[in-house]
Parts: structure tokens; sequence; C-alpha cells
């Protein structure tokens, strides 16, 4: 084999590598619009799924068995911070539908309309 067709396969070689490694470079670096860093030491409902659109933050009320209906329906939740946040999905805590545990996070299956802190872990029963 002469020299001029070792050189030609070897600049077609380091042409794909280079484009292969720009690849997977911009692959690394790209990330979806939504996405949103992990909020540690919150608990917040998301208007829309993936931790998206209007944030509400959960609050803690002064008694665990208070109900608190949200100002619109809510379809993802993170909860770093508290105990449990039960989740309804009709106002005045009704039909509920999830227990979110401390440090978890998702979409919800359902929009939630009210919710119950309960900030810390109830008491195991014999």
């Amino acid at each position: 084999m002469d020299t001029r067709t070792i050189l030609r396969r070897n600049r077609r070689v380091l042409a794909i590598a280079l484009a292969g490694g720009a690849l997977v470079a911009g692959a690394a670096v790209a990330q979806p619009a939504a996405a949103a860093g992990v909020p540690w030491g919150q608990a917040n409902f998301y208007t829309e799924a993936d931790f998206a659109g209007t944030v509400h933050p959960v609050q803690a009320t002064g008694s665990e068995a208070e109900c608190i209906n949200l100002p619109q329906p809510m379809k993802s939740v993170a909860n770093f911070k508290y105990a449990y946040v039960d989740v309804f999905s009709g106002t005045d805590c009704t039909h509920g539908f999830a227990r979110i545990t401390g440090l978890h996070a998702g979409t919800l299956s359902i929009p939630a309309a009210s919710y119950k802190v309960l900030v810390s872990y109830p008491p195991v029963r014999p």
C-alpha cells in the first residue's frame, strides 16, 4: 500500500472520529428545556409535569389535620422537606390518591387539588 492511500484512509478515520466526538459532547451538554434542578430542602407543587410551570410551595400548618386547597390543579410534586405530604384530587382533602414521602418527587397521575402535611412520621401501630 502506498503512502498516499494510508494518509487518505487516516484522514477519513480522523474526520469520522472527530465528528463522533462532537456528537457525544453535544449530547452530554444538551438538556430538555423543561428540566429543572432538584429542589433540595424544599417541597413544591408544580402546574406542569416534570417540575415546570408555576410553583406553589408546600407549607406546613399548625395542625397535621389541616387541609390546604391549591389555587389551581397541580401536575407534579417534589418533597425534599417533610416526612409525608398526602395528596388529594378533590378540594377539602377529598379523594386521596397519593402520599409523597420525604426525598421523593414525580409527576402525578391525577392533578392535585388539595393536600395535608404530616411533619413527622406517624407512630407505628401495634
